[in-house]
């Protein structure tokens, strides 16, 4: 299947804002300017994680479709799906638990104590549960992906052809009317169960679904184009909104605004044409390989700060609190910040050699069938 590197350039900008959520920035943050470009111009985490699962919801639909259409009726759809099982946990499994099992040995915060939720893959549900954050909490998101792989493959391969679009139409009503359960009525402090986020996947299942059905996809496409100006204003009317301290009406939405603007990016990726766009930007091979390993980016920023950024950030302080001058130079934000990002993209690098890439070269005993002529190909994520 064909390789849109611009994907995984999207992936590395949205695990960068993730990263700038919870590292902070690298500029100060305290001038008036700091505060405007912190608030309103980053994309904060929230809209990194949005568009990582409109990516999802983009590419597994895309990549179940194909393989549905290869399929024939009765037991080899079960076969595609036991295969999309196996390409999966064979992607995510190996460096999540030699990372949950190392921090249980090392008695990381959190991790003894709800060790059976990081297990299973349910930590969204135990921080829906309890409405709060933990310190291993960041893989609430990996436990959506998780639950979201679960339940997709059954919606796209056993529903008749005919009645998938309906099923995402459907996805993304439920995605809305759940987080506005959640947040309005429950008053949770963030959609954290997977039905929450059906409206980010089915977005971008969506847009797969118009890429399949080929004669629609330029008025659809046609269609999304204009409806990112007015998600554009909202986005920005919240961002200016809570900057103020003013009520930002209808925050509950911001996901599903976030997933328009995230499709309008996949849908700009795709279709580029501009030779400059796709060599320095979207072909951009240190974007691209920071894209291809941005799940151990995601997956060991939040130990590493735990672990390493704040201790050390905390030890450097302390020992140079009697040296203005040195103690400002150590702890200068560019160097400081960039150096620890390097050090986290590093780990995640040498993870992505010695780990994950031997491991998936397994997914050859599971692969899907050639693909049939004339028919567009996707991104195999």
């Amino acid at each position: 299947m064909k390789h849109i590197k611009g994907l995984d350039t999207l992936r590395a900008f949205a695990v960068f804002f993730v990263l700038v959520q919870h590292l902070g920035v690298w500029f100060d943050s305290t001038s008036p300017s700091g505060k405007f470009i912190t608030a309103v111009v980053i994309p904060d985490g929230g809209f990194g994680v949005d568009l990582f699962f409109v990516l999802s919801g983009f590419l597994i639909t895309s990549i179940l479709l194909k393989a549905k259409e290869e399929s024939h009726a009765g037991s080899s759809r079960f076969i595609t799906i036991r295969n999309f099982f196996a390409r999966r946990a064979l992607r995510i499994f190996p460096i999540y638990y030699l990372l949950l099992f190392t921090l249980y040995l090392l008695q990381y915060p959190d991790i003894r104590r709800h060790f059976w939720y990081f297990a299973t893959y349910t930590s969204n549900v135990l921080s829906y549960r309890t409405n709060s954050w933990n310190s291993f909490s960041h893989t609430w998101t990996l436990s959506v992906e998780e639950q979201f792989y679960l339940l997709w493959p059954w919606l796209i391969v056993l529903v008749n052809t005919r009645y998938i679009k309906y099923v995402l139409i459907g996805s993304i009503a439920a995605g809305i009317i759940s987080t506005y359960t959640s947040m309005v009525v429950y008053g949770h402090m963030a959609p954290l169960l997977v039905i929450n986020s059906f409206d980010s996947f089915g977005i971008g299942g969506y847009y797969a679904w118009v890429m399949y059905n080929t004669v629609q996809t330029k008025r659809i496409e046609r269609i999304i184009k204009m409806s990112v100006l007015p998600a554009l204003c909202v986005y920005f009317y919240w961002k200016v909104s809570v900057l103020n301290g003013f009520p930002a009406y209808g925050i509950f939405m911001g996901k599903t605004i976030n997933s328009i603007i995230s499709l309008w990016l996949i849908i700009l990726v795709v279709n580029n044409r501009s030779v400059r766009v796709g060599k320095y930007l979207l072909g951009n091979r240190f974007l691209n390989y920071m894209g291809k390993i941005s799940y151990g980016i995601y997956l060991y920023h939040v130990p590493y700060i735990m672990f390493v950024f704040n201790p050390f950030n905390k030890f450097l302080s302390k020992a140079t609190m009697s040296f203005p001058a040195l103690n400002k130079a150590v702890l200068d934000s560019h160097f400081n910040y960039w150096f620890h990002i390097a050090i986290i993209v590093l780990i995640a690098g040498i993870s992505y050699r010695f780990i994950e890439k031997p491991i998936l070269r397994l997914k050859k005993y599971f692969d899907y069938n050639d693909r049939l002529p004339n028919k567009p190909m996707v991104y195999d994520k």
